[in-house]
């Protein structure tokens, strides 16, 4: 699968896990039970796309913050 092919699945997958998490914490007296089971989960498919998404990006990454210093 091409980089760009695979960026347009993760990232809105990764927004989805992102909102989930945010509203699954936000409410999590309301909805325990829900939160107690499927909020620990989502959050280590979270970190698991965070990551999948920073390895699709990481030529852009290393030329911005990497940047090699040349001496004159």
């Amino acid at each position: 699968m091409k980089r760009q092919t695979a960026l347009k699945v993760v990232n809105p997958i990764l927004l989805l896990l992102a909102l989930y998490q945010g509203v699954t914490g936000f409410f999590r007296m309301e909805m325990y039970t829900h939160f107690k089971a499927a909020h620990p989960i989502a959050g280590g498919l979270l970190l698991l796309f965070i990551a999948i998404h920073l390895t699709l990006n990481w030529p852009w990454v290393r030329s911005q913050f990497f940047k090699s210093r040349r001496v004159d």
